[in-house]
């Protein structure tokens, strides 16, 4: 009879451990199905996919190319050949647009990768550290936060100019410009956050384990910070596709014949084209405007799914 018991309690026991694990799921998971609840983040996070997609396939499927020209066909407004009409040099400004997503989207996406990278390291050291690296790694942070963004990046871009880079060497010139003056913004966030959590009573037990900074900073502090990683990523984004489009516009960004949505703003540079030629301009300052709208819509969703604080003011 005990033994018939003991069997049942362990099978109580057993069929209780699935249901604890789906009452207390995981904290991405969690931060999923928050996400999922923001309507409106959900919305601007298959919009950025559908765009990503498009640029990616969409000038394969085209049947013009970006560097065919056409003397016949030059600023001729949308119509059936050419949807959304053609250019000075009566190139397809469709099949110019969706080239010009590609670039500006990995200039994006490769500011970010470098700069949060740059950031998140430096950061974690300085916090982690302390010292005289925190006071160096943090004055350098706020000699380059001090300085304008936009002007310094003005000149810069002339000095690329005169020193005569090629096309596709530029974009990479650009992408180390904008990852050098991005990187300061998450450092000091992630410093902060490590600073608040190595006082934390699972970093005292840590010390007492005996394990090993290298260890303790990897496994158990850097985890913590990833929400504010995600977040500052998606901004890092947003911020480097506006700067690129905002040097390419002036001439100093990404130049011809390689595409970017800004230089493709630049092409409409007289009063003429800009009242009698919408088609453009129009067209990727529309890409420009709602790729960045979106990617700070999602960062708000991502914070408030993946912030504990937004959690608990919500219930």
């Amino acid at each position: 009879m005990l033994s018939s018991l003991f069997s049942t309690n362990r099978r109580l026991r057993k069929a209780e451990i699935p249901a604890l694990a789906q009452v207390t799921p995981s904290p991405w998971h969690q931060a999923w199905q928050a996400l999922r609840r923001n309507r409106l983040a959900m919305f601007c996070l298959i919009l950025l996919i559908v765009m990503a997609i498009w640029c990616a396939l969409g000038p394969l499927w085209s049947p013009w190319k970006d560097d065919a020209t056409d003397a016949l066909m030059i600023n001729k407004p949308p119509g059936e050949i050419h949807w959304l009409g053609t250019d000075f040099l009566g190139r397809d400004v469709y099949t110019r647009l969706l080239l010009a997503g590609r670039i500006s989207l990995i200039i994006g996406l490769l500011t970010m990768l470098l700069s949060v990278t740059l950031g998140y390291l430096l950061g974690a050291i300085s916090g982690y550290l302390g010292g005289w690296t925190d006071k160096l790694i943090m004055r350098l942070a706020d000699l380059v936060m001090t300085i304008p963004s936009l002007p310094l990046l003005i000149v810069a871009g002339a000095m690329l100019s005169e020193l005569d880079f090629s096309p596709d060497s530029r974009i990479y010139m650009v992408v180390i410009m904008l990852s050098l003056l991005e990187w300061p913004k998450l450092a000091r966030l992630v410093r902060g956050q490590i600073l608040s959590l190595r006082e934390r009573d699972f970093m005292l037990a840590t010390r007492v384990l005996g394990l090993s900074a290298r260890r303790r900073l990897f496994g158990h502090l850097l985890p913590n910070t990833i929400p504010i990683l995600v977040v500052m990523a998606t901004m890092a984004v947003a911020n480097a596709i506006l700067m690129e489009s905002a040097l390419s516009y002036l001439g100093l960004g990404v130049v011809p014949p390689t595409p970017s949505w800004g230089n493709m703003m630049d092409s409409a540079n007289s009063l003429i084209d800009f009242q009698r030629r919408p088609w453009l301009w129009m067209p990727p300052g529309v890409a420009i405007f709602i790729t960045v709208i979106a990617i700070n819509v999602l960062g708000d969703g991502l914070r408030d799914a993946l912030d504990p604080k937004m959690k608990r003011g919500a219930k």
